[in-house]
């Protein structure tokens, strides 16, 4: 045997199923390594604290090395859902704010509206009003001179009446 196949040979995969797959290959390794040495209790004994040794740095590693990369990814996603947060809610701060000064501007849009009609009905109200104290005015003036014309009408027809009859 070469000095390199006592070694067990661990191979880390960066999308591996799992620490359990890496430890079960570690220990079987490990106890095929122990059947086929042959060394002394004390060498073996030695040999097995070394391995149990390296077998709980590399796992102690593997756990960080797991852990700093589950830390990274929550820290992405949580940045990235921030960040969404952020961008919808300036959206809808941008929207209600829009929404907002268009209601402003069709309040201010009504108002002139209802001020205009205001003052044109106003106008049209002193406009009818003119024409129906023009109109009454014309009407007493009709009256009064119809009334004058029928009256000299009736004095004439008296006037007619009164004259001897001439024949």
């Amino acid at each position: 045997m070469t000095e390199n196949s006592d070694t067990p040979v661990v191979i880390v995969e960066r999308r591996s199923s799992g620490l359990g797959a890496f430890l079960g290959g570690t220990i079987l390794g490990a106890v095929v390594a122990l059947l086929y040495a042959p060394k002394s209790g004390e060498e073996t004994q030695a040999e097995i604290r070394d391995r149990v040794k390296r077998l709980r740095d590399e796992a102690e590693d593997r756990l960080h090395l797991m852990r700093d990369d589950v830390e990274g990814r929550y820290r992405r996603v949580r940045d990235d859902v921030e960040d969404k947060v952020d961008r919808v809610r300036g959206d809808l701060t941008e929207r209600v704010d829009s929404a907002r000064d268009d209601l402003r501007s069709r309040k201010a849009q009504a108002e002139e509206a209802v001020k205009v009609g205001r003052s044109t009905a106003r106008k049209a109200r002193e406009d009818l009003e003119r024409r129906v104290a023009e109109s009454k005015e014309e009407y007493k003036q009709r009256v009064a001179e119809l009334t004058e014309e029928a009256e000299e009408e009736i004095a004439e027809a008296v006037e007619v009446a009164e004259e001897p009859a001439a024949d």
